[in-house]
């Protein structure tokens, strides 16, 4: 009974191991078909990580770039959508991403804060 039970517990891991494997061998093969998008969105991190160490009188710039660079990895996964196997929820979190850049950059350059506090947090 007991090799019973050793081999019950097993099973579970060796499932999770062989979906995590496929998960990982499917997200190599789609990078591998598609580096360009690969490319740009490591462009777009590396924007992200830049406009959150950026000294204040350039931040306006480095906001400026990752709203670009969010548009770039939006656009390229549209056009190439099927080609690149981009999922329809990749490809909404790209345009969030995107519109979340374009009003962060709209915020530092008007020289708000990046994300305004809501109107009931606000005292007077």
């Amino acid at each position: 009974m007991k090799h019973f039970e050793k081999a019950v517990t097993r099973a579970p891991v060796a499932a999770l191991t062989v979906v995590a494997l496929l998960g990982w061998c499917i997200q190599a093969s789609a990078q591998t078909q598609c580096p360009e998008l690969a490319r740009l969105r490591g462009a777009a991190q590396e924007a992200l990580k830049q406009s959150r160490i950026a000294p204040s009188f350039e931040r306006c710039c480095a906001y400026n770039r990752l709203s670009e660079a969010w548009n770039a990895v939006a656009q390229y996964a549209r056009d190439n959508r099927q080609a690149c196997q981009v999922a329809l929820t990749s490809l909404d979190d790209f345009e969030r991403y995107h519109r979340d850049a374009v009003k962060d950059r709209d915020n530092v350059c008007a020289g708000r804060l990046r994300h305004p506090f809501p109107p009931e947090i606000i005292r007077h």
